[in-house]
């Protein structure tokens, strides 16, 4: 059962100043994240970080995100490139 997806205004600006190439791959690891989020390969628990509880990896960019399994919700935080999504905000 997938879970649903929901996108901060933050993220879908993020998400705007992408390429459409990069907005593809971005995309495509959201749907696979979605579709089971308990076994995805590339997420990490973020541990001391306030902006988001997980990050997924998709190439050079990190998906910022927080997750209620109980009512199966993926909340996208952001979506940075790697040299900025863990400078401390």
């Amino acid at each position: 059962m997938a879970y649903n997806v929901y996108f901060t205004d933050v993220a879908l600006k993020s998400l705007q100043r992408c390429s459409q190439k990069n907005k593809d791959m971005i995309f495509k690891g959201i749907e696979q994240l979605a579709e089971d989020p308990l076994n995805k390969s590339n997420v990490k628990k973020l541990v001391n970080f306030d902006a988001a509880a997980y990050r997924l990896r998709v190439g050079n960019y990190r998906i910022l995100f927080d997750r209620e399994d109980t009512l199966e919700i993926i909340d996208i935080i952001d979506v940075l490139q790697r040299k900025q999504a863990y400078q401390r905000r």
